[in-house]
């Protein structure tokens, strides 16, 4: 197969698969939990298929600049998804250097007529996407979530992004220079935005489904029992036996509130409900009875949410509380089937209480699980 060839084939590829990637992150990410950071990975990935359609439709009827054109827009997506990161931590997002960094590569591309000034221009604009490949590997870093399995992708298959960046133009500058270099460089180029499309499309699509730390808050004890009451009552009509309530407790709360103050108490209390609210899965509803209590609706099978109920444990335990407070903090968490208390939820979230309770009873820093 010729350098031609691959190419080609490369292109297709490249187009087929952003294609299905836009479909699923549009679908599956924007539509189901819209978000301003959603529409900016979304449009990353419009901007992504619609520049491989165009580059494959120049090699079609063997139009470079409009193959060059279609290149040149793909290398401002990496900014987006850089852009969509930065809204998600709600601070400045910056999405028009993406539309400048698009507009002026494909424009160089274009205008680079001799073989050479072409050469080092598509060098050092597939640098610059790399330094943005690496800027959304900082942002990754600033997100709490970062060390999710899902979230690896991305960063792992960023810091390629910037590895091959540096390498591409390192190799331009001390290797001398002739009219066939770049048929290596394009290929190296449409397999790593091949991968990059994969791992990014993963990535994205977790981040979209959850929330920041610190953004989802317990909803109103009422507001919380209305809907909570709701899903339990649906799951009942569908015999559905995954539901459980959890009562989550900070474990003595009156000693600790005495010991640290009214106001370390506050902050104690605000990082054990961010805490909880990370820790559980995102589509649990959360709701807040009292201070230093929380109860959640959960509909997870029963190793899954062990697994959960383990990691809250051990995260309260490691609260970062130096500064405000040198108490030990635990807490007790109460677990009840929803079959057990017939979906009932005034009924569950009693027996979670009281299970929560009797763990704090036992020590603290464990849980309680009433058995159906």
């Amino acid at each position: 197969m010729t350098p031609q060839e691959t190419l080609a084939n490369l292109g297709l590829a490249q187009a087929t698969v952003a294609t299905l990637a836009t479909v699923m992150v549009i679908g599956l990410g924007f539509l189901h939990r819209p978000s301003r950071a959603a529409l900016l990975w979304s449009l990353a990935f419009v901007l992504a298929m619609t520049s491989t359609w165009i580059s494959v439709a120049g090699s079609v009827m063997d139009d470079e600049a409009i193959r060059r054109a279609g290149l040149g827009l793909m290398l401002g997506a990496p900014a987006l998804i850089w852009s969509g990161f930065r809204a998600r931590r709600n601070v400045p997002a910056l999405p028009w250097i993406a539309v400048l960094q698009s507009a002026a590569t494909a424009l160089a591309f274009v205008l680079a007529v001799q073989p050479q000034v072409y050469g080092m221009t598509f060098r050092v604009a597939f640098l610059g996407a790399a330094v943005f490949a690496g800027l959304t590997v900082a942002e990754v870093r600033h997100a709490a979530d970062r060390l999710e399995r899902l979230a690896l992708p991305l960063t792992v298959v960023s810091s390629g992004f910037v590895a091959l960046g540096v390498a591409i133009v390192v190799a331009g500058l001390a290797l001398p220079s002739n009219a066939q270099d770049l048929q290596l460089p394009r290929i190296l180029n449409g397999l790593a935005m091949l991968i990059y499309l994969v791992c990014a499309t993963v990535s994205v699509l977790y981040f979209t489904s959850v929330s920041p730390v610190g953004t989802r808050a317990a909803s109103s004890w009422p507001q919380f029992s209305v809907t909570a009451a709701d899903r339990l009552a649906r799951a009942r009509r569908l015999q559905e036996t995954s539901w459980a309530v959890l009562a989550i407790h900070l474990d003595d709360p009156d000693q600790i509130r005495s010991t640290i103050g009214e106001n370390n108490w506050n902050r104690a209390v605000a990082a054990f409900e961010t805490l909880v609210a990370f820790s559980l899965p995102a589509e649990a509803d959360l709701g807040r009875p009292a201070r230093g209590r929380m109860v959640a609706v959960v509909c997870r099978p029963g190793p899954v949410l062990r697994e959960h109920v383990r990691t809250l444990l051990r995260r309260v335990t490691e609260m970062d509380a130096e500064e405000w407070t040198e108490v030990q903090l635990s807490a007790s968490v109460g677990w009840v089937p929803a079959e057990s208390g017939d979906y009932d939820l005034a009924e569950l979230v009693r027996r979670a209480d009281a299970a929560a309770l009797t763990a704090t009873g036992l020590g603290g820093d464990r849980w309680e699980r009433v058995r159906a």
